[in-house]
């Protein structure tokens, strides 16, 4: 395979977790903290002020303080989960490698293993909840499952034809549509939920890792190499921004202000004023950053320096995003 399927090649990010860490639920267990020097940790999620985090030998992690403390929750898998995504308070997944699917209807307290029988053996690499219960799943060789009972049953749906076969990284909405973004340059928009897609042209051959929509309406998609893409139509014409950097991209979000924050590999940060048409680009100085949440003017990274707080207002005024445990 290409150097594109470095979609799962992401799964191997080594993390450790420095704020304290504490087993949950696990008899026989103190409350001394536990060493993570190398738990591999991919997504987190701010649920109602909680946070989630997940990685290697199906842990989830656990933060009522904004990441000050964590509580570890073991999980009926043992396999490495890569994402999460939450309905409510109370119901959410998780997917990981092997065609994991894990499902909490308690706030994340525990986790049931959900069964597919048409899931296979592929990694799932992402899951998105769309709303009014709906969940879809995602991953490797085209692997989409869909949910339309809150996570509790999945079946499996064909995206384009029988013969798609790309690595899927990410599902995200913009505006009333989706975007589907993976390898080899894919990039599909649905305008039915997921039931058809429509191929978009693509300016990239290689893969991308994310996609997001700017608070004015415009479409990023970003993923290896630096590569990183604007578009004002829907997708129908795309521009290049240009980044000093060679690393893959990861992740973007939306600030409280406005901004936008991109993160990546080799501990690339970069900062947009301007709805993304172009990037101030820092560097955390320390590991490859995988994903990150936005907690009130706060952003948490996950990656292979563990959590890690990003000290966003320094890198306004010195030119370089700082970063602080």
């Amino acid at each position: 395979m290409a150097a594109a399927r470095k979609t799962l090649c992401c799964l191997s990010l080594a993390a450790s977790i420095a704020a304290s860490i504490v087993w949950a639920g696990v008899p026989g267990l103190s409350d001394d903290p536990l060493k993570t020097d190398h738990i591999f940790l991919l997504d987190i999620e701010d649920v109602g002020g909680q946070l989630f985090t997940v990685g290697e030998k199906g842990l989830v992690l656990h933060s009522v303080d904004q990441g000050k403390r964590w509580d570890c929750i073991r999980t009926p898998s043992d396999k490495t989960l890569t994402a999460l995504a939450f309905a409510d308070s109370k119901v959410g997944v998780a997917v990981g490698h092997a065609a994991t699917l894990l499902r909490t209807e308690d706030g994340g307290r525990s986790w049931n293993t959900v069964s597919i029988e048409d899931a296979g053996h592929d990694s799932l690499l992402g899951v998105t909840y769309l709303g009014e219960q709906r969940f879809i799943a995602y991953g490797a060789f085209g692997l989409y499952l869909e949910s339309r009972d809150g996570g509790v049953s999945w079946q499996r749906q064909m995206v384009i034809n029988d013969e798609f076969d790309r690595h899927i990284s990410q599902v995200v909405r913009v505006d009333h549509e989706l975007l589907l973004v993976g390898e080899s340059g894919t990039l599909l928009r649905s305008g039915d939920e997921g039931e058809t897609w429509q191929e978009l042209a693509s300016p990239y051959q290689g893969s991308f890792f994310g996609g997001m929509e700017t608070p004015h309406g415009a479409l990023l998609v970003f993923g290896m190499r630096g590569h990183l893409y604007r578009s004002m139509n829907h997708g129908e014409n795309w521009q290049k921004i240009p980044l000093p950097t060679q690393a893959a991209l990861q992740s973007a979000k939306v600030l409280p202000d406005g901004r936008i924050v991109l993160v990546g590999n080799s501990g690339f940060i970069a900062l947009s004023n301007d709805d993304g048409q172009t990037f101030e680009v820092g560097k955390s100085g320390l590991g490859n950053l995988a994903q990150l949440v936005v907690i009130n003017d706060r952003v948490l990274t996950v990656g292979d320096t563990g959590v890690e707080t990003l000290d966003l207002p320094s890198f306004a005024s010195k030119g370089q995003v700082g970063s602080s445990r």
